[in-house]
């Protein structure tokens, strides 16, 4: 597709079939970043092929670590070198950012990390006043990259991080934790603390590796001084990726089965199915696969919070002006930190198509649209990846939406359009 417009194809008839979801990246990155610490060799299959996952593996390759890439898996033998000076390019994804940060403050060489322009706007800021507090030197300019970081951390057995912004920085704090603590180090949560299911992924992640860090508390975790164990792991499919279908089925009164999702996950936007149950969706769940089958007709939402599932808030955000009523949804403020801002940039977009919506800091209320009033226009993905399968909602409708950029959802999801086409065809 080349980064040129692409008209989303409208649905016209059944919506159904089933889909392999790409790998959970969140589970994915946090695999290999463990591997990467591990003496030995760690071999990962359902690894989603993308832009983050490929920055990722890069990334700890600049470290160090020996990987080598097949079709059914990826294998890597750490550990990381700690001494040299090394440079990173993260590309566009944060997650790995924050997840190389915190390997980073393992090291007494200097790491240089940079990326994409819109990855070097997002803020590290809570990620690196811990790390400077606690014993690294860390240069940056305004907490964004590039920034580098020379370790390594000694904290206290107990240090502080702000949660208010981002799960993310202290999923990174969990992953390097048994590598610098020194009996029981214990991480205090301070502020509204955002995307707890996100901290469980991790929590659960690293329990497979052999070291069990808890939850003390509702603000309080504890992770032991260890080393994490090699051997073979299976990244389970994307819950992100599988609210676009999930919603499909449910606006289109679809057919759609998920093989590689169930009701076994820990992925906390798993959740969302029960939001397409409340819209009157039939949701069958086994361990390992999950089947939505649309209702006749939708049923009205209520006001609903969706800070433990952030990702998926935008997908919800997208299909809120096809519900009857619209939409109130809260629990928003996260999404202003994204790869844009997934609380005005959508907004923004609405206005263009001529969809009534009003925000707040951690609200959107949309007002429900007539497919045929909604304006034909060309989507502005921001360089988001979800921008554009979010708002492929709209364009099952419509018909008259574009995307910029197609190829944006290579950051996680190349087979997107492919397994999208596949549903409607």
């Amino acid at each position: 597709m080349n980064g040129e417009p692409y008209l989303i194809p409208p649905v016209t008839n059944t919506v159904q079939g089933e889909i392999t979801l790409p790998g959970s990246k969140s589970i994915a990155l946090r695999q290999i970043a463990m591997a990467a610490l591990s003496e030995g060799t760690t071999r990962i299959s359902g690894i989603p092929p993308c832009d983050d996952t490929d920055a990722m593996l890069d990334c700890v390759r600049a470290l160090g670590v020996s990987v080598s890439i097949s079709a059914n898996e990826v294998v890597i033998e750490g550990s990381i070198d700690r001494t040299g000076d090394v440079r990173l390019d993260a590309r566009m994804s944060g997650a790995s950012t924050r997840l190389l940060i915190g390997l980073a403050a393992l090291r007494s060489g200097t790491t240089r990390i940079d990326g994409h322009p819109s990855l070097r706007v997002r803020t590290n800021t809570p990620l690196f006043k811990v790390l400077e507090e606690h014993g690294c030197t860390v240069t940056s300019a305004d907490g964004g990259l590039p920034a580098t970081i020379k370790g390594p951390i000694a904290p206290p057995d107990t240090l502080t991080i702000d949660g208010s912004l981002s799960s993310q920085y202290i999923t990174a704090l969990l992953v390097a934790a048994p590598y610098f603590a020194t009996g029981q180090q214990r991480i205090n949560i301070s502020g509204s603390l955002v995307s707890k299911p996100y901290i469980d992924i991790t929590l659960n992640e690293m329990a497979k590796r052999g070291i069990d860090a808890c939850w003390k508390s509702e603000s309080v975790l504890e992770v032991p001084a260890g080393y994490y164990l090699p051997g073979d792991a299976l990244v389970e499919g994307d819950a992100t990726a599988a609210s676009y279908f999930a919603a499909l089925a449910t606006l289109h009164g679809g057919d759609i089965t998920l093989t590689n999702l169930g009701a076994n996950t820990c992925q906390g936007d798993y959740q969302f199915m029960e939001i397409m149950q409340q819209l009157g969706a039939s949701v069958e769940r086994t361990d390992n696969t999950t089947r939505i089958v649309g209702p006749e007709q939708l049923q009205p939402l209520a006001e609903i919070d969706m800070n433990p599932m952030p990702d998926a808030a935008l997908t919800l955000i997208t299909l809120a002006p096809l519900l009857p009523a619209g939409g109130n949804i809260a629990g928003l403020s996260s999404l202003h930190h994204k790869e844009c801002d997934r609380l005005e940039c959508p907004a923004a977009q609405f206005r263009k198509l001529g969809i009534e919506v009003a925000t707040s800091d951690a609200s959107i209320i949309v007002k429900q649209a007539a497919p045929e009033q909604i304006r034909p226009h060309t989507l502005e993905t921001y360089h988001d990846h979800r921008m554009a399968m979010a708002f492929s909602i709209i364009g099952s409708v419509t018909g008259t939406l574009s995307v910029d950029d197609a190829e944006v959802v290579n950051k996680t999801y190349p087979n997107y359009w492919k397994d999208y086409r596949s549903l409607i065809a």
